[in-house]
């Protein structure tokens, strides 16, 4: 029920954001996440495609691409609940609509090897400072992320959405970055990197 509750006031706020402030927002956050992968070395990047009030990363997606960068995205597999990642060179060719609303590598693009995703850029409709997101309750993530233990999850959200306690469950797997339009929060220290 906290969850349920929690789900459902974080999603009322985020899509309350004016349109104007969440791309504002979401170029923030994608200028500070790229200066951060490129000063970091990663080369193999998993990006959600964002849909509805989601942090954008459209934006991201082409700045990865433009700088050499492997990039993927998943496709969800709705019979088997798993997540696919597919390689995407080309977003304005190689990108179809899922049935689900959202844009998704096309099944023409190239299954990526798990074993050589560095970093994983995971939804989410709210984060504790402990990296704990919620999701949409359907698991995908959390399942996927398992399969990767050696790429490290990350959370691009706005400040609204980073709360107090998202009432995690024991399957559950925390980020370990989260970036929001004025912070990065760093997990394993719990500390706070302002101004970013």
């Amino acid at each position: 029920m906290e969850r349920e509750r929690l789900r459902a006031e974080v999603l009322r706020q985020r899509d309350g954001l004016a349109p104007e402030v969440r791309a504002t927002f979401s170029q923030q956050i994608a200028d500070s996440v790229m200066r951060w992968i490129q000063s970091e070395g990663f080369d193999a990047v998993m990006l959600y495609l964002s849909m509805r009030s989601e942090v954008e990363t459209y934006g991201l997606l082409e700045g990865l691409l433009h700088a050499g960068k492997q990039v993927c995205a998943p496709v969800v597999d709705t019979y088997q609940n798993r997540l696919i990642p597919r390689r995407i060179q080309e977003s304005k060719t190689e990108l179809a609509r899922h049935r689900y609303g959202m844009l998704e590598p096309k099944t023409t693009c190239p299954i990526f090897p798990l074993t050589q995703l560095q970093l994983i850029v995971v939804p989410g409709i709210a984060f504790d400072c402990n990296g704990y997101r919620l999701g949409y309750g359907k698991g995908f993530y959390d399942k996927f992320l398992t399969e990767c233990p050696h790429a490290i999850p990350i959370g691009l959200a706005y400040q609204i959405q980073v709360v107090e306690d998202t009432f995690p469950q024991v399957w559950d797997i925390p980020v370990k970055h989260i970036f929001t339009e004025t912070d990065r929060i760093d997990i394993h220290s719990l500390g706070i990197d302002e101004g970013l």
